[in-house]
């Protein structure tokens, strides 16, 4: 699921799909707006007459893909209708080959052989012949598109010559625009030819997945040539100021292909002309082989991102995510609990345990879980006790020949944290080669200066200090050492170091808490980082101090959204809207990415969701559905049209709530009301909230923003069903998805308005061979409009005057 979509080899296996009588049934989005956004599911039943998506099955041409979590994703396209009289614009040139046989109106020229095979345009590439289809000259490409998915592609197959083009031609020969492959090279190539030939054509390697779809565009006096992977998300190969002939002439299109001895081959196109809509972006769960009789099948469910988000173990705390992501060779959080012996790295690599070393015969005490960690982490961390610089207990392990090797080749980093009122030269951390030749500590001055002192020699230690200030003053702080830059970072902040300090090589033995046995540290040490690179790495890592006292409260919430959805190891969220208030920091962790991110979406009033077109989540603040308008609607449709045996408008109290008790982490509580809604209805509590706001105030504008909408909920159509294949605006349809606007006109007399605007909080759709019934679940859109000053919509007293939140 977290494969990037350019890197997924797509197989088509629609063929294989019921569409006949089962269909493709995907439900999205979420109940009403009051209800969290679930987890998104396709369901299809796929023939395996011949074993092919039975799993373990070697012989299947799709093996080893045919198992739990593989990608799969729903879509239909659609053509627009030609209407009118010729010329007609380019991106009504729409053909799907689904019939097996050619269109003469629409490829009046097609010559050389050429075939419809499989719902694909097959263009033959015999020796000696030429062969394509080409149309009349009826196409206009100013300001319109061409569009294709390339399927298959020839062979060299011993030509001395050979070419497949899909070209837009002049009236002059040998003057067009196009992309043509050729399989001697294996390239790509965007060209505006005059006389066949184009100095500055452009040439790609030619890539079966990034090069799936080719799309020709003009667009303002430009052109554009370019390619996608999923028919979706277009990347840019070329531009073109656009050659006058493009605006005075009428053009034909023509799918050609030629070689030059060797052997007969094919290029085979599909959907020329065709929008693609992604319905549905996910990863098999089950891929279960039933028969009915001897034929199998498989009926196979899928879930979206929030599938495998809702899977992940729960988070530790914000200090201990953010450490983790930024690749640690060693991580030592030191948070084992009270009794423990020794301490384990979290890294992932390779790292030993850290051990306690008793310093003399008796005395001093190491107790975990017995002090104060940096204070957003909610967690407690080793306290040192020790009699004196020489007698008591600290940690030592062996970090192992991995961080060994990747000191030597790359510079070292390291972090800690520690709280101490004893300077005089104790220790916080020291790292030594195994023969001592390389060593390099951490340690206080007496005045509490944090200093690095090193050796590449095994002589005696250098010191450098930094002007970091007296630390030892029983605070929390943390240190960043990078060897890069000889720099250091305390408490977030860059600091000088004076004097010499060595590199470091052979790097594999660690001891925290003192150096060869002595200077024994007094305080807390915890979140001991080992990092390697061959870049700086201390700026990078500066925002761990925040982290770990904070855990970024105050942060906006689309940035804390991005934050989370990253320790999930989903680097895509798309943010809609422009309000998106400060938050809660969430540093203790102890639930999932998803959770602690749905948790901000209800804070902030905003929608989180998994996108249907890639992987990747969407997350919209609540101004995205601030006041609607006709221009904002996605589409429009009548009453007529409905599959009206289900419409029914709602007045009821499902929603209705006119007391809310909030709070925040560490804040008041309070209670709002609605005395009037009360008076006339009774009490309706949703009970107690919790907001993670930055202050007392947020908290009570999310509470008056809930009773000012649903103190006395007015009727609305909860549920719109369309057959929306039916109808003339069909791709608008598709374009519907969570928070989109759409009215409902003409409504019945009975209703209360003859036009209502709706929002769309969910669906469920079901597709099959000549029909796509789509179940909108919605919502009253004027719940969330606000005033607006002199506005004859937004600014109606007792009607439209509630105040943005």
């Amino acid at each position: 699921m977290t494969t990037p979509p350019g890197d997924i080899v797509w197989t088509d296996i629609a063929g294989r799909v019921d569409v006949a009588e089962q269909g493709v049934t995907i439900n999205r989005g979420a109940a009403d707006e009051l209800a969290e956004i679930q987890t998104g599911t396709a369901t299809l039943l796929i023939d395996n007459f011949d074993g092919a998506l039975s799993p373990g099955v070697a012989t299947s041409p799709y093996y080893p893909n045919v198992r739990k979590g593989t990608p799969l994703r729903v879509a239909v396209t659609t053509a627009p209708p030609r209407t009118g009289a010729a010329p007609w614009p380019m991106a009504m040139l729409a053909d799907d080959f689904e019939d097996g046989v050619i269109n003469p109106a629409l490829w009046t020229g097609a010559y050389g052989g050429v075939t419809e095979v499989g719902a694909r345009a097959r263009v033959p590439l015999n020796p000696g012949v030429v062969a394509g289809f080409q149309t009349a000259r009826s196409w206009l490409l100013t300001g319109s598109t061409l569009t294709a998915r390339l399927c298959t592609v020839p062979a060299a197959g011993g030509s001395s010559f050979a070419s497949a083009s899909m070209w837009i031609n002049s009236n002059t020969l040998g003057t067009r625009l196009g992309t043509s492959y050729n399989p001697l090279t294996g390239q790509l190539r965007f060209a505006s030819e005059t006389a066949y030939f184009d100095g500055s054509a452009v040439a790609v390697t030619y890539s079966p997945v990034a090069h799936r779809w080719l799309r020709l565009r003009e667009a303002a006096g430009t052109l554009y040539w370019e390619t996608s992977a999923d028919g979706t998300n277009w990347t840019v190969r070329r531009t073109l100021a656009t050659p006058a002939w493009v605006g005075a002439e009428t053009q034909l299109v023509d799918f050609s292909g030629t070689r030059t001895g060797g052997v007969a081959d094919f290029i085979e196109w599909d959907l020329v002309g065709h929008v693609l809509h992604n319905r549905f972006w996910g990863a098999v769960n089950d891929w279960p082989t039933r028969w009915k009789g001897l034929h199998a099948t498989a009926m196979v469910t899928c879930s979206d991102l929030f599938a495998p988000l809702s899977r992940q173990p729960q988070l530790r705390s914000c200090l201990d995510e953010e450490i983790l992501n930024d690749g640690p060779i060693a991580y030592y959080p030191l948070t084992e609990d009270s009794g423990a012996t020794s301490a384990g790295d979290l890294s992932g690599v390779t790292a030993g345990p850290l051990g306690i070393i008793q310093q003399g015969i008796t005395g001093g005490t190491l107790d975990f879980s017995a002090g104060p960690g940096p204070a957003a982490t909610g967690e407690q961390y080793p306290l040192f006790t020790p009699v004196s610089a020489t007698q008591g207990k600290f940690l030592a392990g062996n970090l192992g020949a991995d961080y060994e090797r990747l000191s030597s080749g790359e510079f070292i980093c390291v972090e800690g944290w520690f709280t101490t009122s004893t300077g005089s030269g104790r220790v916080i951390l020291a790292l030594e080669s195994v023969d001592q030749q390389h060593q390099i500590v951490f340690s206080l001055s007496a005045g509490g200066v944090l200093r690095v002192e090193t050796t590449g020699s095994g002589e005696a230690l250098t010191v450098a200090a930094s002007n970091s200030g007296d630390l030892a003053d029983g605070r929390q702080h943390h240190f960043i050492y990078d060897e890069w830059s000889e720099s250091l970072w305390v408490d977030g902040v860059a600091k000088s170091l004076g004097g010499f300090v060595d590199s470091m090589f052979d790097l594999r033995l660690m001891t925290v808490g003192a150096h060869q046995n002595g200077r024994l540290w007094s305080g807390t040490v915890s979140s001991v980082a080992l990092y390697t690179a061959l870049a700086p790495l201390g700026p990078a890592l500066a925002n761990h101090y925040a982290a770990g006292m904070t855990a970024f409260a105050g942060e906006d919430s689309n940035v804390r959204i991005a934050r989370l959805a990253r320790y999930a190891g989903v680097n895509s969220v798309t943010v809609f809207g422009s309000i998106h208030d400060p938050v809660a920091g969430q540093g203790a962790g102890g639930s999932t990415a998803l959770s602690m991110m749905q948790a901000v979406a209800s804070t902030d009033g905003g929608k989180l969701y998994a996108e249907r077109d890639w992987i990747g989540l969407a997350y919209q603040g609540r101004d995205v559905r601030y006041n609607p308008d006709a221009s904002s609607e996605t589409f429009t449709i009548d009453y007529a049209d409905l599959e009206t045996a289900d419409v029914e408008v709602s007045n009821d109290d499902q929603k209705q709530v006119n007391i809310v008790t909030a709070t925040r982490p560490n804040g008041a509580r309070q209670r709002v009301i609605d005395q009037a809604s009360i008076d006339l209805y009774g009490p309706r509590d949703d009970g107690e909230t919790t907001f993670l706001k930055t202050n007392d105030n947020a908290v009570l504008d999310a509470a008056n923003w809930i009773v000012s909408r649903y103190a006395d909920p007015p009727p609305e159509v909860r549920e719109v069903p369309v057959q929306a294949y039916t109808l003339p605006n069909y791709s608008d349809i598709l374009d519907g998805d969570i928070s989109a606007f759409f009215s409902v006109t003409d409504m019945p007399p009975e209703a209360p308005a003859s036009d209502m605007r709706l929002t769309i909080e969910g669906y469920t759709e079901t597709i099959k061979q000549g029909s796509h019934l789509i179940k909108f679940r919605t919502s009253r859109s004027a719940t969330d409009s606000v005033w607006v000053l002199n506005d004859p919509v937004y600014s109606v007293l007792g009607t439209t005057s509630r105040l943005a939140y």
